[in-house]
């Protein structure tokens, strides 16, 4: 066995969409504003007699991909979209440029699969049946390879002539996070040069909503504005808002990214997982699993973060464990530590969360910049931490991490940082 160091991994490319933007730059310039993308849901999304919110996600500004289910089209434009900013190119969008290696590697998570695949074709099914004893009459059944959890990775790796492994990771609302973790542990063990990574989620469906409202774990907007609906970290926070989007990253080994002259927003330095098997959607009260994946982080990288993009769903407990944990491990320093929680603007992307949070986060590293906490106007006194509320602050920033929790128990933990010299994207310094 070789005893030369694991190759060092970068993130050379970001593609998003999100309610407050069809693309990286316009949601994170809104996501810096402060904005929200929450809104009342109209009846092809929500068909209960009470009004709810959520967050659709923007319409693209072009379509060059188009499946006819949304979670592969979001796969689909996100991945165009880092390809092309990190300077790699999509087969569909630059032919000259396609077809990488056998050691390019795919991915990409979604959770659930083509929802609106599932719930178009069973619809379809239910008309058939007086007619057809199994339901499906003479339909072809290919489209129902698009509600299969692997459908957005099958679609990217194909629109990318990737060669090397394609991967689904399903972890609910870790999904994302747990996706860009492999990537990186597929280059540093040596399987792969170039990945890419990431999650789509779209799940403003009746059927998903209404079993999140009877959860208890949805939020109740103060008035007539749907949009102060999701409050993490408030002392009146009461749940969260279902958001959809995507996001797709890039991830590459250094040594390969320098033999092309790439540019990086930042460097993967650690990434842990672990489970607290309290229950399909509680936490352990005592936050000892959490606790446990924050200290196996500071061991990996002992270097305090600037910045740490926290999971901050709203909902009661939730916010209580994640904040104590943090409290817990950083002592009287924990307050020197800003944090910030995306989900009051951009609702919660359940499967695609982890993705497009790390994906804000390797942009706050880019620019400088703490992204706020929206809807953030009574901080809960319990918790003792600097949650950046409501206004975006500049700060310097060289170690951030993300956090990200999952119904059944799932935790994931990402260590990135800032990496100064050839190729750094960071502007301003």
């Amino acid at each position: 066995m070789s005893d030369s160091p694991p190759p060092r991994v970068v993130i050379t490319g970001i593609g998003l969409r999100t309610p407050l933007g069809a693309d990286r730059e316009s949601s994170w310039a809104a996501l810096l504003a402060g904005h929200s993308g929450v809104k009342w849901l109209v009846p092809s999304q929500w068909t209960g007699l009470e009004r709810l919110a959520g967050a659709p996600c923007e319409p693209p500004q072009r379509r060059p991909f188009s499946t006819g289910e949304p979670v592969v089209e979001l796969a689909l434009n996100v991945a165009a979209e880092a390809a092309l900013d990190a300077g790699l190119g999509a087969k569909e969008c630059s032919p000259e440029r396609a077809g990488l290696s056998e050691r390019t590697g795919v991915v990409f998570g979604s959770s659930k699969g083509g929802l609106h695949t599932f719930a178009r074709l069973a619809e379809a099914a239910r008309s058939n049946s007086r007619d057809d004893h199994d339901g499906f009459g003479s339909e072809d059944s290919s489209p129902w390879l698009n509600v299969w959890p692997d459908a957005a990775a099958r679609a990217v790796a194909a629109a990318m002539d990737c060669r090397g492994p394609v991967l689904c990771p399903v972890l609910a609302c870790a999904t994302g996070l747990a996706a860009c973790q492999r990537a990186a542990d597929l280059i540093r063990e040596g399987l792969c040069d170039v990945v890419y990574a990431g999650s789509a989620d779209a799940s403003l469906q009746p059927a998903i909503l209404g079993s999140f409202r009877r959860m208890g774990v949805l939020a109740r907007p103060r008035g007539d504005d749907a949009a102060d609906a999701c409050r993490p970290f408030d002392r009146d926070r009461c749940g969260f808002v279902i958001g959809e989007g995507a996001a797709c990253l890039v991830f590459e080994s250094l040594e390969h990214a320098l033999a092309r002259q790439a540019t990086w927003y930042g460097e993967w330095l650690a990434g842990r997982m672990l489970t607290d098997p309290t229950g399909l959607t509680q936490l352990d009260p005592s936050g000892a699993s959490l606790r446990r994946l924050l200290r196996d982080i500071t061991r990996d990288v002992p270097l305090r973060p600037d910045y740490i993009n926290l999971h901050g769903t709203a909902t009661i407990p939730n916010d209580r464990v994640e904040s104590f944990a943090v409290r817990d491990l950083f002592g009287s320093d924990a307050k020197q530590v800003s944090c910030s929680s995306l989900k009051g603007g951009l609702g919660h992307l359940l499967g695609a969360a982890g993705s497009v949070e790390l994906a804000a986060t390797m942009l706050a590293l880019r620019d400088q910049i703490v992204p706020p906490t929206v809807n953030l106007l009574d901080p809960d006194p319990d918790f003792g931490l600097d949650f950046t509320p409501v206004v975006s602050r500049p700060r310097e920033l060289a170690v951030a991490w993300k956090l990200s929790l999952g119904f059944g128990g799932h935790l994931a933990a990402a260590c990135v940082g800032r990496m100064r010299g050839n190729g750094d994207r960071t502007h301003g310094l």
